[in-house]
Formats: C-alpha cells, sequence, structure tokens
C-alpha cells in the first residue's frame, strides 16, 4: 500500500499533489493543522481501511435493526416478528417492518454515496479562491446555508461585489410585503404582537400617530391587551394623550365581545399569554374576516438566531408581518434575515426608538434593500 503525505498551505492545494501524484482513485487517510499549513496523508491503496470500514457498517447496520425491532415495529401490537440473530441475518418482520427497513437502508446508503470523496475542512483549510467567493463572503457575516443555496443562482459566476448586489436584491424582494400602508389602513384590527422589552408599545403609538395624523383617519383607538394589573403603570396612555386618540383596556376573558362592540379602528398593544393571543386573533379572523385582521410582530434589531426563531414559531399560525424595531441600536443582522427567509414571513415596517410621530418606514423591495447594501457590502469587501 503506497502513502503519500503532502503538506501545503491548504486542502485544496494538497488535493492537487496527491491526484497527480497517486491519481483520481486515491483515498484520504487524514488531515491536520499544523500552523498555518494543512498536513494530508493519502493512499492509493485502502484495502484495510475499507474492511475496517465494512465491519463498521455491518455492527451499525445490525444495532439500527434491533433497535427497529425493539421500538419501532413493537407497537404494532400483536402481529407476530422475529428477532435478528448475532450476526444479524435471517431478520424476519412483518410488511411493515421490513418495508420501513428497506426505505432506511436506501437513505443511509444514498447519505454515504454523497459524502464519499469529500474532505471536510474548517475556513483555515480552504483555498484562497474559494475564501474570496461570493457564498463565502456572505456565510461569514451571518447567512445560513438554507438561505444562501436558495439564491444560490444569483452568486454564480460573479464577482463579489456584484453577486452580493444580486443576492440582496433577490432576498429583499421576496423578504418585503407586498403593501403595508394599505394593509395597515384596510385593517379594523391590528394586534401588536412581541415580547416584553421588544419596543411594540411605542411601536403601537407610533402606527396610531401615522394613520391619525398623515392619512387624517380620527376614527381610531389604542387598545392594551392584557391582564388588570397591567393597565396600572401604562405607558400607552401616555402616548394616547400625546397623539390625542381614545385608550382602551381589554381583557382576554372578555375580549372577543368587548371588540366587537368597539366601532372605531383599533391598534392594539398585546401583552396577553401566547395562547390567548393565539386564540382571540384566531376567533376575531372567522368574525369579521382575514383581510379586517393584521398581525405585526415586533422585534428588536441585533436579536440572536434562536430569540428570533422561537419567536416566528409561536406566532407563525397568524401570519404576521414583521416590524423591525431599534435600527438606532443595532442593525437587522444576516443571522435575522437568515430566519426570517427561512420561516417564510415578510418584513413590513422599519422603526427607530425616537420620535413617535414620523418615525416608520414602510418597506417595499427597494427601501429593504438599500438598507441591507448600506449595511451588509461593506462587511463582504
Amino acid at each position: 500500500m503506497t502513502v503519500l503525505t503532502v503538506k501545503a498551505q491548504d486542502t485544496a492545494t494538497a488535493m492537487e499533489e496527491i491526484v497527480e501524484k497517486l491519481g483520481k482513485d486515491s483515498f484520504i487517510i487524514g488531515t491536520k493543522k499544523i500552523g498555518d499549513e494543512i498536513l494530508v496523508k493519502a493512499t492509493n491503496s485502502p484495502k484495510k481501511t475499507l474492511h475496517s470500514k465494512q465491519n463498521v457498517n455491518k455492527k451499525f447496520n445490525r444495532m439500527i435493526s434491533k433497535e427497529l425491532n425493539q421500538s419501532s415495529f413493537s407497537s404494532l401490537g400483536n402481529n407476530s416478528h422475529n428477532g435478528i440473530d448475532d450476526k444479524g441475518e435471517n431478520f424476519s418482520i412483518n410488511n411493515f417492518g421490513e418495508k420501513a427497513l428497506k426505505e432506511f437502508r436506501a437513505e443511509f446508503k444514498g447519505l454515504r454515496d454523497q459524502l464519499n470523496g469529500m474532505v471536510l475542512t474548517d475556513m483555515a483549510g480552504l483555498s484562497p479562491n474559494l475564501k474570496s467567493t461570493v457564498k463565502i463572503n456572505l456565510q461569514k457575516i451571518g447567512f445560513s446555508d438554507y438561505t444562501l443555496v436558495k439564491f444560490k443562482d444569483k452568486l454564480e459566476n460573479k464577482n463579489t461585489t456584484e453577486g452580493v448586489e444580486n443576492f440582496i436584491n433577490e432576498l429583499a424582494d421576496t423578504l418585503t410585503f407586498d403593501d403595508p400602508i394599505n394593509s395597515l389602513i384596510d385593517s379594523k384590527y391590528v394586534f401588536i404582537v412581541g415580547l416584553s422589552g421588544s419596543g411594540k408599545t411605542s411601536f403601537s403609538a407610533k402606527i396610531a400617530a401615522t394613520i391619525a395624523h398623515d392619512n387624517k383617519n380620527s376614527n381610531i383607538a389604542l387598545g392594551k391587551l392584557g391582564k388588570q394589573n397591567e393597565f396600572l403603570n401604562d405607558n400607552l396612555k401616555s402616548y394616547s394623550r400625546l397623539i390625542n386618540v381614545p385608550n382602551l383596556n381589554i381583557l382576554p376573558e372578555n375580549a372577543q365581545k368587548k371588540l366587537e362592540s368597539i366601532e372605531k379602528k383599533l391598534i392594539i398593544d398585546v401583552s396577553a399569554d401566547i395562547a390567548d393571543t393565539l386564540n382571540i386573533v384566531k376567533s376575531v379572523r372567522e368574525k369579521v374576516g382575514s383581510n379586517r385582521v393584521l398581525t405585526i410582530v415586533v422585534i428588536p434589531s441585533g436579536s440572536s438566531r434562536h430569540y428570533l426563531k422561537k419567536l416566528l414559531e409561536f406566532y407563525g399560525s397568524i401570519d404576521p408581518i414583521v416590524a423591525f424595531t431599534k435600527l438606532d441600536e443595532n442593525n437587522i443582522s444576516a443571522e435575522e434575515l437568515s430566519v426570517i427567509a427561512e420561516k417564510k414571513c415578510s418584513v413590513g415596517y422599519l422603526t427607530d426608538t425616537r420620535s413617535i410621530l414620523k418615525s416608520i418606514n414602510f418597506t417595499n423591495k427597494e427601501i429593504l434593500a438599500q438598507y441591507l447594501k448600506d449595511n451588509i457590502i461593506n462587511f463582504c469587501k
């Protein structure tokens, strides 16, 4: 068995030398990083390695078969099936079990075939040419693999600046809501949801101020949906006096009845439990129609991927539009945009923490794309 050890600046260069000396059918035995260089060991006759691999695969198949036999198929009631012997042979189960096991083995074989010949490495092991590609640059600043794969046709065969601009334009077009202004104006009930500290109370006031002053609509009220003790020190009342609109307190237990009794357009700052919120919003939509109910989930810019993912999972069933707040404190991150793309949500509103009047930007693809270019392209250069 011929074993070749190659030291190079990156894995790609090492692989080129290995193929040149051992041929295309060579196999990687191991890789190791020493300082700034990569050490790669390869062979063109991996008989012993393959023998070991086969033993591992047999052992793995026996383990999976045993686990499936003991757990998955035990739920089929009294249907009889046989176990496996120590060698993993003569495994006999009912028709359902055989089909499931065959499908699993086929999927596992397909995965193994895909991995065959791949070389896994960290960023330090990449060729300098690969390090400068559009995809790697976007990946480094936080865009997920899902998002990059979704828009891969916009990244291929482009220089960095052109590729990033194409990616951003396509992403902005996908993430923006068709008509956030008219959706807001046409809805009778606007529920503002989000976690405490996200800025949803001030955002509710900004929405009310926009409708009351910019659109000259006096038939509007601000409401607080929550428990009785949350009404005592409520900033929403101060905002209501500031913009001169009525203020209402709404309890979850009689929300449906009270909402139906109010003729004014309602902007509702929601602090009720998530389960109560979902039930109330769904009931109102069934009563007046989904086109008359708008839900906006407020997210402070700079939120973590985990926080945002959980939030959108909580409220996903009521189809919320995303409003990013506190843009004077943080920029919207690539991680956040990736989660929104994965959850198939839309961004409709951008705002900061300052003034109430005239402080909301209603997004379209041009506005969002320009914001992303101003804050992302420089990181990719």
